[in-house]
């Protein structure tokens, strides 16, 4: 199998189920929203904008934010979303995947009395 082909697998994994882009959805509207605040909203107090997305895509996002840390702006935070909520829908996708292959394919008929 060639890695095009490879690449495509993975995201059909992502995108192609209704939890995978729900679960990508949720990432997407809170990140921008995270993002808008982040841009247009001059506070002085902390904002809680940042927790929702960063809890969504918990583990791989905390990795890679302490592994771009070394970058002086918001990008790790950005990058760290963007990547862990990639990899929780390709995991989501194998989840689905794995349910419907285990249901079975045909209706059986009910059992007469």
């Amino acid at each position: 199998m060639s890695s095009s082909r490879r690449g495509r697998a993975v995201l059909a994994l992502a995108v192609n189920n209704w939890l995978s882009r729900g679960y990508l959805a949720a990432v997407v509207l809170t990140g921008g929203y995270a993002l808008c605040e982040d841009v247009l909203v001059s506070q002085a107090d902390a904002s809680m904008a940042y927790v929702v997305p960063m809890l969504l895509t918990a583990r791989l996002n905390l990795l890679l934010m302490v592994a771009l840390g070394w970058i002086p702006t918001d990008a790790p935070f950005y990058l760290g979303i963007a990547g862990g909520a990639l990899v929780n829908a390709v995991a989501l996708g194998a989840v689905v995947r794995a349910v419907r292959r285990r249901r079975p394919s045909s209706v059986r008929p009910a059992p007469s009395a």
